[in-house]
Parts: structure tokens; sequence; C-alpha cells
């Protein structure tokens, strides 16, 4: 199996033990930088207002509750650190929700590779970033269909399809 397939089926397994605790989970990154490690980013539930922050205290108790799911699943081989931590100011952005909820903040979108005008619904943008895969802006929400994020750009509304999305986490803001 696929490590990312591995990974959203460890993310469901986690969801369902978490999510009667009033937490959702933002993102599940492998890493082996220093040795092997998954991290585990939560959030609390309905916190569509950022009014809560994740504490130690929550990371805490969502570690206790998964540990054993990490200890005996048999996706996962060999030794390795397990770390739950909150999202930070530059929350990963994953689902589609995410885009929606928001809605007015800035973020950086990564693709895969340059996108076509047909991609990004509207050619003038291209003139001037040609070839461009890294994109900041804020976030308009989804298209209709919900196939595509909606991000403003230096003043242009572009489009850019979920499948094409390499990273995409929001952007620290320290302005007062």
């Amino acid at each position: 199996m696929k490590s990312d397939q591995v990974i959203e089926l460890l993310q469901k397994e986690v969801e369902t033990k978490i999510k009667p605790m009033g937490y959702e989970v933002v993102a599940i990154e492998q890493s082996s930088h220093g040795g092997s490690k998954l991290v585990v980013y939560i959030d609390f539930l309905d916190n569509a207002d950022e009014s809560k922050r994740i504490g130690l205290e929550d990371c805490l108790s969502v570690n206790k509750a998964v540990d054993d799911l990490f200890e005996t699943t048999e996706l996962i081989n060999g030794n390795f650190t397990l770390e739950v931590s909150s999202p930070g100011v530059e929350r990963p952005l994953r689902k589609s929700q995410d885009y929606l909820r928001f809605t007015g903040k800035k973020a950086r979108l990564q693709t895969f590779g340059p996108l076509n005008a047909e991609e990004v619904e509207n050619e003038a943008y291209l003139v001037t970033h040609k070839k461009q895969k890294n994109f900041v802006g804020t976030l308009e929400g989804l298209t209709e269909d919900k196939k595509k994020v909606r991000l403003l750009v230096d003043g242009e509304s572009i489009r850019i399809p979920f499948e094409k999305i390499s990273k995409a986490h929001l952007e620290a803001d320290f302005t007062l």
C-alpha cells in the first residue's frame, strides 16, 4: 500500500477516536527527519470562528486516546515517534471545507506544475504569471461544483483545481 493511502486510512481511524472528544484531524504527516515520525495535527470541531486554541492538554488527551491505535496498527512497520500538535498559524489546508472555512484569509497554494488558462479560468492572469506554481492570495472559497479553489492574487481572481494542488496552508499575517 502507498504511504499516502496508509496516511488516509490512519486519518480515518484517528478521526473515529477523537471526534467524540470534540476534535478533528487537520492532517497527518510522516517524516523521516531525525528518525521515523508521525505528526497528527488537530483542531477543535466546529471552531469556524477560531475562538478556541489547541493547547498542551488537548495534545496530551488526543495522544493518549490514539496511542493504542498506533501501537497495534498493522498499517505502519517499524519504530516511529508519534507527535500530536496544533495546526499552528500556518495551518495546512487539505479538505474542501478548509477552503470554505477560511474564506477571506491569506493562503499559499503550490501546484504540481504550471497551470494553463483553462484551469485558472483567467487568461489575462497568465500573461504576466507564466509557469507559476506558487500562489499567495486571499481565499475566496470554492467554485460551484467544488472542484476548484477560488483565490484572489494580485487583484486577479483565479481558480486552482484541487487535483493540481500539491500543498496548501494559511499564511501568517502579523500586521496589526
